[in-house]
């Protein structure tokens, strides 16, 4: 019998799933078998429902379930498949839409049997130029995603989607720095029974603040092991979601928080906590795993591991990724341009002092030569006779 199920939730998304379930599946996975995991695959209400015949497709281990309901948000169907596991352990992919790298269940499995009770994590990106809540405003759409998915052979290497990943999920530094939510995370029944499970009153679609809001209590629990699994992503595909592919200047970040106000009493706020982290980083993800680490350890060496109100925390860690992402290789040559610039400076200003030498003796010259007088004067004092 396995000792982990991964539960993920999808909502009129048949586009994504195929590619969500496939990065799921132990053809895609590495170092891992079925008889290692179950995948169960909920269908939240869908107008346009998968096919059970498709999801089982991917593998014995996978099993769908079609979940009758009018509600927007899934953290109801969540709990009662939790509840109903015979697993040690539980995966949670809120979003369907996120696609895996190819490390991540195997290295899920290594923390289970290295920690007593740990929160395991996976960060996660966007796939695109850049964070979808901007590209969606420049024309990026499902068409165009395609399109680029097609540009690399993600299949057969997963963690060449990192090469298309233009943004992290939100303003945080990856691997390196605090997080305050993670779509894909994994930890006891038992701990996400105790920690209260997702709680029912987030009711806005995507269930709002549900996995920021459980994330943040499992944060607070230091007799968790938090885990980031090193090297390893989620990479959300665009699926023109409520909050993750709304423009920033429709986002509904303002009524998810006033609800979550009013089922907390208080602001949310990030609990910064410094993770353990396992696994490695492949020289696809190289690139991220420097910009992070620049970004990530900095933050770090400056703020203290405690709560973060919203509006410091995300704009400080966004400011300082758009800052460390300019270019080194571009950043040599405009430097070498200017020490170039510097010399071409220095060697026209001798030359311009050259020439202003060479004018003041030819003016002198010509003085002499207009002047006579002038020229005996010189000549005598040189004791030359005229």
């Amino acid at each position: 019998m396995p000792n982990l199920t991964i539960i993920v939730v999808f909502f009129n998304m048949c586009r994504e799933a195929e590619r969500t379930l496939h990065t799921l599946s132990c053809a895609y996975q590495r170092g891992v078998n079925e008889s290692d995991y179950d995948v169960i695959v909920i269908d939240n209400g869908s107008s346009k429902p998968l096919s059970a015949e498709v999801v089982e497709n991917f593998g014995s281990n996978f099993s769908y379930y079609f979940y009758e309901t009018d509600e927007k948000s899934p953290v109801v169907v969540i709990n009662q498949a939790v509840a109903k596991l015979q697993t040690e352990f539980v995966m949670v992919m809120i979003d369907g839409a996120h696609m895996l790298s190819p490390g991540v269940v195997g290295n899920a499995l290594r923390v289970t049997k290295a920690y007593p009770d740990p929160f395991v994590t996976v960060v996660g990106f966007h796939l695109g130029q850049e964070n979808q809540n901007r590209s969606v405003s420049k024309g990026y759409n499902q068409k165009q995603e395609d399109v680029l998915l097609e540009t690399v052979a993600w299949r057969e290497n997963g963690y060449r989607l990192f090469e298309i990943a233009g943004a992290l999920a939100y303003d945080c530094a990856g691997w390196f720095g605090p997080l305050a939510e993670s779509n894909c995370f994994l930890l006891k029944k038992t701990t996400y029974e105790r920690l209260g499970g997702f709680d029912v009153r987030f009711t806005e679609a995507g269930g709002g603040l549900a996995i920021l809001d459980f994330f943040r209590i499992a944060m607070a629990d230091v007799e968790l092991d938090y885990v980031v699994l090193l090297g390893e992503g989620s990479f959300h595909q665009f699926h023109g979601g409520v909050a993750s592919n709304a423009p920033y200047s429709e986002h509904p970040w303002e009524r998810f928080h006033q609800q979550y106000l009013k089922i907390r009493q208080q602001s949310f706020q990030v609990i910064a906590r410094r993770p353990v982290l396992l696994g490695k980083i492949t020289p696809e993800a190289d690139s991220w795993a420097r910009l992070c680490a620049r970004v990530g350890l900095d933050w770090w060496r400056n703020e203290e591991q405690k709560p973060h109100d919203m509006a410091k925390f995300f704009p400080t860690i966004g400011y300082a990724m758009l800052e460390a992402r300019r270019d080194p290789e571009e950043e040599r040559e405009n430097s070498d341009l200017k020490s170039q610039v510097n010399s071409l400076t220095q060697i026209c200003d001798a030359e311009t002092q050259k020439r202003k030498e060479c004018e003041a003796e030819l003016l002198l010259l010509r003085k002499v030569a207009n002047e006579p007088s002038i020229l005996k004067g010189l000549l005598k004092k040189l004791g030359v006779k005229w």
